[in-house]
């Protein structure tokens, strides 16, 4: 899926048909689904991958439907069974996988839209701002999220941070998600030029790619 991504973005980089905002909000739209589905593969796959990388045994991955997790009892949009991983180390990789895929791929979408390698096509500044939106939202959701079940949350445990002691990561982390943020809204402003036809485009698109992987 990434590499139909890429090549997408490549050959609608060099086209050059006009395109209106209402054409634009319309594909983002359009995009949702499958950006949807990449963005919960991408995020399980990470956790399965880490998992291998660090001697576990992947048990199973769940991308689609969503359901109840029965583990948990919880309903979630995609999640992974391991087993074998014994210290603390191999658990903390797992449970941050996600987060740093989503990180380095905002920054190769940084390197895109601040620079000339951006792409001169409308859809494919779309698809690519469409996309970097959704990691960005899986990357920042578990902000505000405390319960044990969560990632970031076994994460801190992991690191012996509990109740107050969680503040200073959680505030380095809101930072974080700012600055990631702040890289998409530039994705926004280059491909809608008008930053009130961005806001407006923003109220339809993030609603449907803001969804909990």
């Amino acid at each position: 899926m990434i590499r139909a991504l890429v090549i997408m973005a490549l050959l609608v980089g060099t086209a050059r048909a006009e395109t209106t905002d209402r054409d634009l909000v319309y594909a983002g739209l359009a995009l949702t689904p499958p950006m949807y589905l990449l963005g919960v593969g991408m995020h399980e796959g990470s956790h399965a991958l880490a998992a291998k990388l660090v001697g576990g045994t992947v048990m199973s991955v769940r991308i689609f439907p969503p359901g109840i997790d029965p583990k948990v009892g919880r309903f979630r949009f995609g999640w992974t069974y391991v087993r074998g991983l014994r210290t603390r180390t191999q658990k903390q990789l797992f449970y941050v996988a996600p987060k740093i895929t989503n990180a380095v791929l905002l920054g190769g979408f940084a390197a895109l839209v601040f620079t000339d390698a951006w792409p001169t096509n409308r859809y494919g500044q779309l698809a690519l701002t469409v996309f970097a939106t959704g990691m960005w939202v899986d990357f920042s959701k578990d902000v505000l999220l405390f319960h044990k079940g969560n990632d970031v949350v076994k994460l801190f445990h992991g690191w012996c941070m509990t109740g107050w002691r969680q503040v200073p990561a959680r505030l380095v982390y809101a930072g974080a998600i700012v600055g990631l943020g702040a890289i998409v809204a530039r994705g926004f402003q280059r491909t809608f030029d008008d930053p009130e036809i961005a806001a407006s485009a923003r109220q339809l698109v993030l609603p449907v790619v803001a969804t909990t992987f």
